[in-house]
């Protein structure tokens, strides 16, 4: 019989995030991953089978954390389409720690660094971002039948525009601007789509 497994699989893929975050997919060692998820070799392989499944499965856990925390509270629970795509920006960039946004979106560093050499796990971290893509496509789908946005604007342009945009601003973070300079590239975009008395007044 299989031996049952004696860990939190949610804790020990925590761990491996914070691995694979800071060094990336390839300069991720075995060995280092072992230790920092208190596994010996036999264990990882039973639960994981391998490296490659392991970082699927904390890309999945990763992308419903971010759901969790960010993308529902605003995407989905706040009302006025408008606002929520100006809450998701701002909570995004203007309250997350100096080490969080330097380490960048897992998802975004996964394309980047294995779409050449990797497709299929680029693949993956791709498609969660398409999924925020289609979030953001419905509020903006929602802000144009509201009124919000000039009935001109080809929204599926817009949804594109902001996800490009918010790959923009993770490499702001790496390059070290601050949240003004990050508010002001936000503010500077959501004014180009949206009509200006949509603007948030909270902050």
């Amino acid at each position: 019989m299989p031996r049952t497994q004696e860990f939190d699989r949610s804790e020990v893929l925590d761990k491996a995030l914070n691995v694979f975050w800071s060094d990336g997919y390839e300069a991720s060692s075995i060995s280092k991953l072992l230790s920092v998820m208190d596994l010996n070799r036999g264990s990882l392989y039973l639960a994981f089978r391998d490296k490659s499944t392991l970082f699927k499965e904390v890309l999945g856990q990763y992308f419903q954390g971010c759901l969790t925390a960010l993308f529902i509270p605003t995407l989905v629970e706040i009302d006025d389409p408008a606002l929520a795509l100006r809450e998701f920006f701002y909570r995004g960039f203007l309250c997350s720690d100096v080490e969080t946004s330097f380490k960048g979106c897992l998802l975004f560093n996964t394309v980047s660094e294995l779409s050449n050499t990797n497709p299929e796990i680029a693949g993956e971290a791709n498609d969660y971002l398409l999924q925020l893509r289609d979030m953001f496509l419905q509020r903006l789908l929602e802000a144009k039948a509201m009124g919000m946005i000039d009935h001109r604007k080809d929204i599926d342009n817009q949804a594109d525009f902001l996800l490009g945009i918010l790959a923009g601003l993770r490499l702001q973070c790496k390059m070290g601007f601050d949240h003004e300079a990050l508010k002001n590239t936000i503010d500077i975009v959501l004014d180009s789509i949206f009509y200006k008395e949509n603007k948030s007044k909270k902050h």
